[in-house]
């Protein structure tokens, strides 16, 4: 396949390690916090852990504060989105009381090899634990995800005074809930807009008071160790919410168990094994489990640059992205995630390939149509904010190759390509290929401005035909693969002479220019060329002295139609490494995945890009293409160095 990953054959997770894994390190990384800044301030998008169960999620601020969570699932308006307007969004606060100190201190990280996410807070009283978690586990083959979030608080040390403040705001900060006391039982909040209904509950036996419109607060005391206080938000009505047993204790060993083994499965091994298991769980926990759909990130509009107009929705489910992270799963021993993926995509594009679009809603919405919240301030006054993507329907030639490179890859290991697939769906996208290769697209990169012949997007069409010619083979279609083998050479000649400056000694953005795009990085991994021929290595070369800043790489430094400034693509710097590892360059190699190995934040995730000057993160978070580039990098360079090692490479 297309990313060339060797899969590791040891490396297993076992419990006991599982037991001790805290992501980059097993010691507690304190923060000092106050109660106006978790209050009155947007936080570090690097201050955010996620949560989730494979249907939505929510993340949860190392001051304990959920500040982003959208029900029913994923792409639905939010409930929480103090992270786009602090004042307007709303939020599900849990933090310390006042005291004459105004500081405390916070730390977070995961339990072990899960997705259950631990804060801590700490005063000259005592200590506070919270345990967040959405209950994600299976009963024989049921999948089961309730559309709850459990907050566990317990005190661990001394004695501890705690607010808790629920302050939603439903379809993305529009709409101020109605309230409703039920019983003992806890409260509902229901709100409709034209858009959408939205109901959820909070179940506790507390008693709020209210706190702003629409919101309660409670202050609390615990002093008793070892007696956890559950508080459980649930999503719908009122009349499913009469009972308040919530089998928090039960959902947490399910849910803790679901994530372990699937950890268990994961074979990885060197010396980055740790971060690469919780990308492996972050990817993982970004799977709509209904459909198999895997969402780009569960964020809309972080922007590009502060202040800036580059916000863009990415909580749907690229074909490019989707399939990058197949790769980057089976490289650590799991394959799981393609028999769903590729089945649901299969599905939808069964005679229809001619309409091949590049992204898609969680459940194949085909119009993702593109709208500003212009009620909304955005992050840090980051504005717009956006929900659809305007992508949605754009001409991006590479989907083509990528798909069919995802369909030939699980040919390969034995899944098989039925000859219908072949007759209706394959057959369909070459005949594609064949009558508009030669047009402009909009790229990788999604330009919005003018239409260019990008080489990256030539050099997947000869993806596309190669990996087509290689499943006929297989079927013994000898005709077709003759056919189809002509104009993959011609496709492939066309970027070498026209795509290839000499006079800069590299692969150029489009034929006739002489800027550079670190997609051009992808050729030696999709088998293109390989990473060792003079003119790959030169690529290498300057792509780093032109595009390189502090040892990130930007994605290219021309004008793409829109206004601002953006980050370096972490992701682009992860293809760098796996680059140089394919072209020998070892020692570069791991002095450069070192180095961004540091740019994950406190607990092992990473952004979309970061500023160069600051490393301040830019963009969605977390991100799977950016988690997806770092496995990659991390398994290929791994065992490169093993095989370095033992004496079987110089």
């Amino acid at each position: 396949m297309v990313l060339q990953s060797q899969q590791s054959q040891e490396g297993k997770i076992s419990l006991e390690e599982g037991k001790h894994f805290n992501d980059k390190s097993p010691a507690k990384k304190w923060k000092t916090l106050s109660r106006k800044r978790i209050l009155n301030e947007y936080k570090e998008i690097s201050d955010y852990a996620l949560i989730g169960d494979q249907k939505t999620c929510a993340l949860v601020g190392v001051g304990g504060s959920i500040d982003w969570f959208c029900i029913p699932r994923f792409d639905s308006p939010s409930v929480f989105g103090a992270l786009l307007d602090i004042g307007k969004g709303g939020s599900f606060r849990i933090l310390p009381s006042e005291t004459r100190k105004k500081e405390f201190l916070s730390t977070q990280y995961y339990d072990g090899p899960t997705n259950i996410l631990i804060t801590e807070f700490k005063n000259d009283f005592g200590q506070l634990r919270i345990v967040d978690f959405m209950p994600c586990f299976k009963v024989e083959r049921a999948m089961i995800s309730t559309g709850e979030i459990h907050r566990r608080v317990s005190c661990i040390e001394g004695s501890f005074k705690f607010e808790i403040l629920f302050d939603p705001r439903m379809d993305y900060g529009k709409a101020i809930p109605k309230i409703t006391r039920v019983g003992t039982t806890g409260y509902t909040f229901s709100a409709k807009t034209p858009e959408t209904r939205q109901e959820l509950a909070l179940i506790t036996p507390f008693e709020f008071k209210p706190a702003n419109k629409g919101g309660i607060s409670l202050n609390l005391e615990i002093i008793e160790k070892d007696k956890p206080v559950d508080f459980v938000l649930r999503t719908g009505g009122i009349e499913l919410h009469h009972s308040g047993n919530t089998f928090t204790e039960a959902k947490l060993n399910k849910t803790k168990e679901y994530w372990i083994s699937f950890a268990q499965k994961c074979k990885i091994s060197g010396k980055w094994k740790d971060l690469v298991l919780r990308s492996a769980l972050l990817l993982k926990l970004l799977v709509y489990s209904p459909t198999g759909a895997i969402i780009a990130a569960p964020t809309t509009s972080l922007p590009e640059e502060i202040g800036g107009i580059r916000n863009w929705d990415y909580r749907y489910s690229w074909i490019r992205d989707s399939s990058f992270v197949l790769w980057a799963m089976h490289s650590i021993g799991i394959d799981d995630l393609e028999t769903d993926y590729l089945g649901w995509l299969t599905s939808i594009f069964f005679m229809l390939a001619e309409n091949l679009q590049v992204m898609l809603g969680v459940t194949g919405e085909r119009d993702l149509s593109e709208k500003s919240l212009n009620h909304l301030e955005g992050y840090r006054g980051s504005s717009p904010v956006r929900v659809g993507n305007g992508a949605w329907n754009q001409f991006q030639l590479d989907v083509y190759g990528i798909l069919l490179d995802a369909l030939y890859f699980s040919n390969k290991h034995g899944k098989g390509i039925p000859r219908e697939i072949y007759d209706y769906l394959i057959k369909l996208i070459v005949k594609t290929v064949e009558e508009n290769w030669e047009k402009p697209d909009c790229g990788i990169w999604e330009v919005r401005g003018e239409r260019k012949q990008f080489v990256y997007s030539k050099m997947w069409c000869w993806v596309a035909l190669d990996r087509a010619a290689r499943i006929a083979d297989s079927l013994q279609i000898k005709q077709d693969v003759s056919e189809i083998s002509g104009l993959r050479d011609k496709i492939k000649e066309t970027i070498l002479e026209k795509g290839y400056d000499d006079s800069i000694g590299a692969f150029v953005r489009s034929f006739g220019s002489k800027d550079l795009d670190s997609a051009n990085l992808l050729m030696p991994q999709v088998r293109f060329i390989d990473a060792k021929d003079p003119r790959m290595l030169s690529t290498i070369d300057q792509t780093i002295k032109r595009l390189n800043e502090n040892g990130f790489l930007y994605r290219y430094r021309s004008d793409d139609g829109l206004k601002g400034e953006e980050g370096a693509f972490l992701m682009c710097s992860f293809w760098l490494v796996t680059c140089l590892t394919l072209a020998g360059r070892l020692d570069e190699a791991e002095k450069l995945l070192d180095k961004l190995e540091g740019f994950s934040n406190h607990v092992g995730l990473f952004s979309e890009e970061v500023n160069p000057k600051t490393g301040q993160m830019l963009g969605n978070f977390p991100q799977a293409f950016t988690h997806m580039g770092f496995m990659t990098a991390a398994v290929g360079l791994s065992e490169a160095l093993k095989k370095r090692s033992s004496g079987q490479t110089k």
